[in-house]
């Protein structure tokens, strides 16, 4: 759902930013700006800023900015969506109802969360029987009167048809009880699809029962599927969602860290020893859902699978999964076949915390579970899978970090690394030059972008003559691309917390930036940074076609081309200070 770009600007515009901001922390006047000690990281000396004029906020420590929308969504963990609405509700506008259901469709989610809270209660009530086993089988295996009672375990007793009956006695519907997943089909009736198991529900992030797990715990059931869960149904995805989030949320957020398990087992059991931080993914194939979801309380994360060799791949699958979010989580390494839970109960609390201390980066897990150390044939397929994942890390300046610890690591150059990098790429210009390691290969890009924000009116006469793919960030090229294609006329005009609505909330940090970094124009310097542009992009022609012609010395037509480009490199070069830039760039 994304509401009317009118709209959006209505609500902004109406929440003065210094005023939501001021709700949360204490602001003091600075000028033309306010400061404040910044929410989002522990300082003594305040480096968040918030401008009234451009309507954003910035913090030069640890880099966070953004709108008023942003800033709820990262102060209070929320989704933009929820920013809207508690931000519209703030001055009094009603929001449009999108894809409003029909009443039979309302009926029906309703109904379906009322059997999954109906059904939790019943599965509870048959777990706290005196003589239940499965009550007996949880304080075996040391979970605690509190564990139950936080996570609302239960028990599905050996009946196939207890859960149906107690449920159609409270009046839920036929199509209902068929949908909700608790049942199969069965002789033209349904029965239940959980029995003789302990029951864990699993919560939406708001507090809503929409699913069960399940567990075997008696050691005569030979029944195969040791672990059971719900369907899908229309209350429930499974990617959306994690097991234990519900709970641990506070505490996550607190710590401002979060320990990722593989089972709901392992969850109760570290929850049981202290490490209120945990979740669990619903399966070891994590999705990108799950890690957005779980980014929103915390960026800091620990993987805490099973040391097998399933667990092992399956944290070496999450890692891409969390690196494609702009993540880098840490890796546990439990000695060889052991589980979370078996370890605590082996080693107990301190033992693991000392593991958690010890956690690897994803390059260092990578290098031990492929046995790196043994040969230079394992050596190189663990750094050529290290590889593939610093291709997919975004930002420039993380990227070049790793690698230099990668370089370490495995004993080879950084310059090495970026030329395997390189060669993954089919584009053929490349902003970074791997032998001038300690450069931003942006700040042209950012320098320029920076002045056209600062002075609109005395760059816009150039862009014309300016090409989109001069720029190689991708969100300075968007920006550029926005303001060349004049699609929004009023865009440069409104700069600052308009221009945010554009891009993506995780951009808001990069973008809000270049906004408060505002530079003094000189149509000198303006002029001389659009050449030195439009020289690297020749240069990268240039070297492409180089390429080309090695393995086709042949091709008149580009051996010609590459001459043009030669003459106009050489002509730009010769003819800067003799011309104006309109006509050097056509």
């Amino acid at each position: 759902m994304r509401y009317d770009q009118t709209l959006l600007e209505d609500i902004r515009s109406a929440n003065s930013i210094v005023d939501v901001v001021g709700e949360y922390v204490p602001l003091k006047r600075s000028g033309a700006n306010y400061t404040a000690p910044c929410p989002f990281h522990n300082e003594t000396k305040p480096s968040f800023m918030v401008s009234p004029r451009l309507q954003i906020f910035k913090c030069f420590g640890c880099g966070k900015g953004g709108n008023v929308f942003t800033f709820l969504m990262e102060y209070e963990k929320i989704t933009f969506n929820e920013a809207v609405k508690k931000l519209a509700d703030r001055i009094g506008i009603k929001l449009p109802v999108y894809q409003e259901q029909s009443k039979e469709e309302k009926s029906l989610y309703n109904s379906l969360y009322g059997i999954y809270e109906s059904a939790l209660r019943y599965y509870q009530n048959n777990l706290i029987d005196k003589d239940s086993d499965g009550l007996a089988y949880l304080k075996a295996r040391n979970i605690s009167d509190k564990d139950i009672k936080t996570f609302q375990l239960g028990l599905a007793l050996k009946t196939q048809s207890g859960l149906h009956g107690y449920l159609a006695k409270k009046g839920f519907s036929k199509e209902a009880l068929a949908k909700c997943g608790l049942f199969t089909s069965s002789n033209g009736g349904l029965r239940d699809k959980f029995f003789d198991r302990i029951m864990f529900p699993v919560y939406s992030s708001d507090g809503k029962v929409i699913a069960f797990g399940s567990r075997i715990y008696k050691d005569s059931d030979d029944r195969g599927a040791k672990y059971l869960n719900s369907p899908e149904s229309p209350i429930y995805q499974k990617r959306k969602h994690l097991y234990g989030l519900y709970q641990t949320k506070e505490s996550i957020i607190k710590s401002d860290s979060a320990i990722l398990v593989e089972g709901n087992i392992d969850l109760i059991a570290l929850w049981h020893h202290g490490f209120t931080n945990v979740v669990a993914s619903l399966g070891t194939a994590l999705t990108e859902e799950q890690v957005k979801l779980l980014s929103r309380y915390t960026k800091n994360i620990y993987i805490l699978y099973d040391s097998d060799s399933a667990g092992k791949e399956a944290a070496a699958r999450a890692i891409s999964t969390f690196i494609t979010q702009s993540i880098f989580p840490k890796l546990i390494t439990l000695p060889p076949n052991t589980d979370p839970d078996d370890f605590l109960e082996d080693h107990g609390t301190s033992a693991l915390r000392d593991y958690i201390d010890d956690a690897k980066t994803f390059y260092s897990f990578i290098y031990e579970i492929r046995n790196a150390g043994k040969n230079l044939d394992s050596k190189r397929r663990a750094l050529t899978e290290v590889i593939s994942f610093l291709d997919q890390i975004v930002s420039p300046v993380q990227k070049e970090l790793y690698v230099q610890e990668c370089a370490n690591l495995f004993g080879v150059s950084e310059t090495n690394i970026f030329r395997a990098l390189q060669a993954l790429k089919k584009k053929s210009w490349k902003p970074k030059d791997p032998l001038n390691l300690h450069v931003d290969p942006y700040h042209e890009e950012k320098d320029i972008i920076q002045l056209i924000l600062s002075h609109p009116e005395q760059c816009a006469d150039y862009f014309d003559d300016i090409e989109v793919d001069y720029f190689t960030h991708p969100l300075i090229r968007k920006l550029f691309k926005l303001f060349k294609t004049k699609e929004n006329p009023d865009i440069l005009a409104g700069k600052g917390a308009p221009l945010l609505d554009y891009f993506d909330p995780k951009d808001s940090d990069f973008i809000s930036d270049l906004l408060f970094n505002e530079q003094p124009f000189s149509r000198n310097d303006f002029e001389k940074m659009l050449i030195g542009l439009q020289l690297r992009k020749l240069n990268v022609d240039l070297n492409t076609l180089n390429e080309y012609i090695i393995k086709h010395p042949d091709n008149e037509e580009k051996i010609q081309e590459k001459k043009a480009i030669k003459h106009k490199i050489n002509q730009l070069k010769k003819d800067f200070k003799g011309g104006t830039v309109k006509k050097l760039l056509s």
